[in-house]
């Protein structure tokens, strides 16, 4: 399994229709995927605006082909990328044992 964390900034004033059209896009492209596992929004106590996204893969490959690679993650942006700014942030982790 690996862990996807994305930073998003937020277009000021839209944080609100953010958080409604994540919960609901993010569960009709992101948790339709292949090897989809579950996600998480974070919102920055510091930071206006700033989120942060963690969603888990059973496999890189599950999220860079099988999902960014997708109609559904076309989708996704035609739904969600009003919101962003444009200084997006991606990485993947594995959990250490």
């Amino acid at each position: 399994m690996i862990t996807e964390v994305a930073f998003f900034n937020i277009n000021e004033g839209m944080e609100t229709d953010f958080e409604k059209d994540f919960a609901v896009v993010a569960g009709q492209t992101i948790a339709l995927s292949k090897g989809y596992i579950a996600h998480t929004l974070h919102k920055c106590i510091e930071t206006d605006g700033k989120y942060m996204v963690q969603v888990e893969w059973e496999t890189l490959d599950d999220h860079m082909k099988g999902f960014v690679g997708s109609d559904l993650f076309k989708e996704w942006v035609k739904k969600m990328d009003h919101y962003f700014k444009p200084d997006i942030y991606m990485e993947h982790f594995r959990l250490v044992k």
